[in-house]
């Protein structure tokens, strides 16, 4: 009975491929270094000039085949240059998430860049994230803008360095991280330094995922736009135009795009 067990016990392995385990934290050969792939792309494109527009989407995470949507009605656009992805492509950290949310992304025909979110950083996460995607904190420019890619999951990785945004912003930067700047992750002081430390910087714009909802939320604080995306479902985006006098325009979509104040 004993040497049945074990060779239906393997057998149901060998089935079930080479990740039986959901500790497994090595991404596929195709699925790594992502972040370097992306950018050597983006400084491919032969046009980088103002206005122009980018898609910008949030929490994906437990949603792999809605985010494979909407990677493909942006696909259909041709006047989008690139995607921003502002966190939480998993929802628990694991392997197999990781790879859903990557070969979704790999179907887009423009660059995609991201940022790592706090679910991303649950069980292996961290590991994964790094070899599949890269730093968890990195620049980029496009059309003279600085993009700051900027890792403040406060939870899963320690108090937030303001140290990092402080030296690395300027008045042409545009941030994308995760949390946004609301007592949430962050405390009152927390989020009040952060506040003034773009407001000193006088950045372009902050944009943001984490709050999880279908709702949009987008403000001005002494003067900068600050937006938070609504959560990924079914397919459901935004679009941000820059322009060369600094206005920044923002659009959310599923299917259709509506303009917002």
């Amino acid at each position: 009975m004993k040497s049945i067990s074990f060779l239906l016990s393997s057998a149901l392995l060998v089935a079930c491929g080479e990740r039986y385990s959901p500790w497994e934290s090595d991404p596929p050969s195709h699925l790594k270094d992502l972040t370097a792939e992306q950018l050597a792309l983006l400084n491919e494109q032969p046009e980088q000039s103002f206005p122009f527009t980018i898609a910008i989407m949030g929490d994906p995470q437990g949603t792999p085949k809605d985010l494979a949507r909407t990677v493909d009605v942006i696909n259909r656009r041709d006047d989008v240059k690139f995607i921003l992805v502002l966190g939480d492509l998993t929802d628990y950290g694991l392997l197999h998430e990781y790879v859903w949310a990557g070969e979704a992304l790999k179907r887009s025909r423009i660059p995609f860049l991201t940022v790592v979110g706090n679910h991303d950083a649950l069980a292996h996460g961290k590991r994964i994230y790094s070899e599949m995607f890269g730093p968890f904190d990195y620049t980029f420019s496009y059309a003279g803008i600085k993009f700051v890619m900027w890792n403040n999951n406060q939870y899963e990785f320690g108090e937030t360095d303001f140290s990092y945004l402080t030296r690395t912003i300027d008045s042409r930067t545009v941030v994308g991280s995760h949390i946004p700047p609301i007592v949430d992750v962050h405390t009152q002081p927390q989020v009040d330094r952060w506040l003034e430390i773009n407001r000193q910087a006088g950045i372009i714009a902050s944009l943001h995922g984490h709050r999880g909802t279908r709702i949009e939320y987008n403000w001005h604080e002494n003067g900068i736009p600050y937006y938070i995306v609504p959560k990924l479902s079914g397919r459901r985006y935004s679009l941000v135009t820059f322009h060369a006098d600094r206005k920044v325009s923002f659009k959310v979509c599923k299917d259709e795009c509506g303009d917002l104040p």
